[in-house]
């Protein structure tokens, strides 16, 4: 099951991004008019709400970025999630997907995130993303990966409740390899068992074992003004039964 809104309101931490997300996933299940008797081919249930696009698409000043967060480093839920947002958001091509693996502890191989990163490299390939990045991985993984692949990461995001600066050792290394590091302070936890229920008492699926696959958060921004002209979630759920 797949499940996309729009917000318009900026995030500022990672409370207020909670109940962003939830917000958006209340009014969308509210406006939607469909059932679960709506399930498509291969069992995907595509939840989605009425709008209007308030973009103009052809607008050579406007840049999407999609974060992608990851239950797992399989490479089909990265192509799903892409072709999900590129659909969704009438996208020929986003400008910079950043992914955030299930693992970013220590403990976190290169062999964990190839599947993942070997996805991404395909969706620059075929067009469908100009640069891809990384989310809260350690510095040495990072500079690991980053030597492996063969699309290297163009973005770096740490996040700021790890540690109030940027390591120097990645600072060091991203400024020899022009690789832009951001921050975030996104929580730990985007979806919790409170708003999977939300979704699923909404279907009629309580009682029903049901997992977040992943979560997309896109951003449209005016890069001549810095103005976000949209922002919104996508999240994809999987069912048993």
């Amino acid at each position: 099951m797949r499940c996309s809104g729009d917000t318009q309101s900026m995030s500022r931490g990672g409370t207020r991004q909670l109940y962003e997300l939830r917000g958006s996933i209340k009014t969308t299940l509210n406006s939607w008019e469909g059932s679960k008797a709506d399930i498509q081919d291969g069992g995907v249930l595509t939840i989605q709400r009425s709008s209007d696009s308030l973009l103009s698409r052809e607008s050579t000043d406007l840049k999407t970025t999609v974060k992608l967060f990851l239950s797992d480093t399989d490479s089909s839920q990265v192509e799903d999630a892409i072709k999900t947002v590129s659909k969704v958001l009438d996208l020929p091509c986003i400008d910079l997907v950043i992914v955030t693996p299930p693992d970013v502890s220590d403990d976190a191989t290169l062999e964990s995130l190839a599947p993942m990163w070997q996805a991404l490299e395909d969706s620059v390939t075929n067009g469908a993303v100009t640069a891809i990045g990384l989310a809260d991985v350690s510095t040495s993984l990072f500079t690991e990966l980053y030597e492996w692949a063969k699309i290297k990461p163009s973005t770096m995001q740490v996040n700021l409740s790890s540690c109030c600066i940027v390591p120097q050792e990645l600072s060091t290394f991203a400024q020899q390899h022009d690789i832009q590091v951001l921050t975030h302070n996104d929580p730990a936890e985007i979806v919790d068992e409170d708003t999977v229920s939300t979704i699923t008492s909404r279907l009629g699926l309580s009682g029903t074992q049901c997992q977040i696959q992943w979560i997309a958060r896109h951003r449209s921004i005016q890069q001549c003004f810095g103005l976000v002209q949209d922002k919104g979630y996508m999240l994809a759920l999987a069912c048993n039964g």
